[in-house]
């Protein structure tokens, strides 16, 4: 254990969330859930999810004589628990890990999540096809969206103020595309899209609200990244 420098998330673990102990004790780590990260002069609530690592280390590891033998004994077409886990660590590590502004779209998120890693992949696409349509009622709100406009028409609200950048647009736009797709029996590859789904769900939090966007991690502590000026990369 030692305290992170960097943007990378792959290879975190967890956040202490052991202020009062003693220096150099990081006592117990939280994986997922929402977390007090440290920033210059204060802290902030956040929600992460380093799961994804820890899915990758376990996978990592050399199965041993005993388990191997344990599966051959089971009957064909019978997985013990060791396989299931195996099979939800694999779901588990095809995701990104998440450090991520709080908000009240963090349960959305974790559901969404949570779903496809325990195999039920339209619950996954319709979450995050849920997910998305609340981002962007509450992005509209404050520019006159209520709950009897369409969601193209909340789509036209953020188009028309600025309010979310064209990438995350069409992000939602092909979201609401595939949701309708399974909503109305047409979807034919319920795995795949649903790894689509969170893709697209992942790339909108990059986009948007994404906390890694304005900070770096410097000896465990979130410091915010300086701005360069519009000079900076102009040709000399």
């Amino acid at each position: 254990m030692c305290a992170y420098n960097g943007t990378d998330l792959s290879n975190v673990l967890g956040i202490s969330q052991a202020d009062s102990m003693p220096q150099g004790n990081y006592g117990w780590m939280q994986s997922c859930g929402e977390v007090r990260v440290r920033i210059p002069g204060g802290t902030q609530t956040a929600y992460a999810d380093f799961r994804p690592n820890d899915a990758k280390a376990e996978l990592s590891k050399v199965p041993t004589k005993d388990s191997q033998q344990q599966c051959t004994e089971l009957p064909p077409g019978v997985l013990d628990e060791k396989a299931l886990a195996r099979m939800k660590y694999l779901r588990l590590s095809r995701l990104p890990p998440l450090l991520i502004e709080i908000g009240p779209y963090c349960n959305l998120l974790k559901e969404a999540r949570d779903v496809f890693v325990d195999g039920h992949f339209y619950a996954c696409v319709a979450m995050c096809g849920i997910s998305f349509e609340r981002f962007q009622r509450d992005k509209a709100k404050p520019y006159g969206a209520t709950r009897k406009h369409k969601v193209w028409q909340v789509r036209e609200i953020l188009c028309n103020n600025k309010v979310l950048q064209p990438k995350t647009l069409a992000l939602c736009e092909k979201m609401a595309d595939l949701r309708n797709d399974y909503v109305h029996g047409h979807g034919l590859k319920p795995e795949k899209d649903a790894l689509k789904a969170l893709g697209w769900l992942r790339r909108f939090i990059g986009n948007e609200t994404d906390l890694m966007q304005d900070y770096v991690i410097v000896d465990g502590m979130l410091h915010r990244k300086q701005r360069k000026s519009p000079q900076a990369n102009k040709p000399l």
